[in-house]
């Protein structure tokens, strides 16, 4: 009797601890971590909000060799997908539904069947040595269980998100960085001109080297017509096929007056025209990069371009050895 009195008295301390105790934890869970990392926000940003690589530092799935992820990322990172199942992490999808470029971002988060999901935040705040990288939780949990499971899951959630920002910093530190840059992108009128020009095509691969014998057939006119160069040479693509990579291209010298057609050296007189533009500063290997960043402006802004694109070499290798410090102005024609 007296053992039975001892088991009731333990079952009633413990009924009234899984009861009592929820009471005094807050209906909403929040876990946080923060970090700092060594780069700019710009160049922490895209690879969080698109998932991109998401399993190199994931504190989870990285741990479960039987995880298999599936990404879905999408251009402007809203309505972007994580995906994962394994026999340790389980069940679960998150999807990014807001942004602040290069500032924040806002994700839902659902575990196995739940219906109704967790709340993901980061934030990215540029500092003197980086950018401090905040990520937080939050989940609304029911009383009793829900809450007194959360009071000792968030002890590990607080510890995981504190490996996955070691991660993080350690992963997105040892990549090579950029040696790229890109001014204001805006619209902006670009001047007319007079050119003498020559027909190029090909891809991204070859173009480097047809370029450099079409410009040396191209000067050699510009000294038989006693012109004068008054500006950098440029290219002219004059349409590109996503699918092949395939250009047709002029590549051109602007001259201080109009010359003459010369067999495979045209001239040409191009009118004032509104482009969009910037300056990219770096090596030509990676101007796919700013390419993206100016292509993101005129979607935001609604603009309509004509499928042309320019490339004027301000400064290159004829005049600069540095590649990190060449500059070439972009610009697109608008309608």
């Amino acid at each position: 009797m007296k053992a039975l009195k001892i088991i009731l008295i333990i079952l009633g301390v413990l009924v009234a601890a899984i009861l009592i105790v929820p009471l005094f934890s807050p209906a909403t869970a929040k876990v946080s971590a923060e970090i700092e990392i060594a780069l700019e926000p710009s160049q922490i940003f895209p690879t969080v909000a698109s998932f991109v690589n998401r399993w190199e530092w994931d504190p989870w799935v990285s741990q479960d060799s039987t995880a298999d992820v599936k990404l879905e990322p999408l251009e402007g990172y809203v309505g972007s997908t994580y995906s994962w199942i394994g026999e340790k992490v389980g069940t679960g999808r998150m999807e990014v539904i807001s942004v602040k470029e290069n500032q924040y971002i806002e994700s839902s988060l659902w575990f196995g069947e739940v219906e109704t999901p967790s709340l993901v935040e980061w934030t990215f705040e540029p500092t003197d040595g980086g950018t401090h990288v905040s990520w937080s939780f939050e989940q609304d949990t029911k009383w009793p269980i829900e809450r007194l499971g959360m009071m000792f899951g968030k002890i590990f959630l607080k510890s995981s998100f504190e490996l996955g920002l070691a991660n993080l910093k350690e992963y997105m530190e040892s990549l090579p960085q950029s040696e790229s840059s890109l001014g204001t992108v805006g619209v902006e009128t670009q001047n007319s001109m007079f050119a003498l020009v020559a027909h190029g095509a090909g891809t991204m691969e070859t173009i480097g080297v047809q370029l450099g014998e079409l410009y040396g057939l191209i000067y050699a006119e510009v000294e038989k017509q006693g012109l004068q160069v008054s500006g950098p040479s440029f290219a002219h693509y004059l349409d590109f096929d996503e699918a092949t990579g395939f250009s047709n291209y002029r590549a051109g010298f602007i001259v201080d007056r109009a010359g003459k057609d010369a067999g495979e050296v045209m001239a040409v007189e191009y009118p004032e025209i509104q482009v969009v533009q910037a300056m990219h500063t770096g090596p030509y290997e990676e101007f796919t990069t700013s390419y993206d960043e100016i292509d993101k402006y005129i979607k935001a802004n609604g603009l309509e371009i004509t499928g042309e694109a320019f490339e004027f070499y301000v400064t290159g290798m004829m005049t600069e050895s540095d590649n990190s410090l060449w500059e070439t102005m972009l610009a697109f024609p608008l309608k």
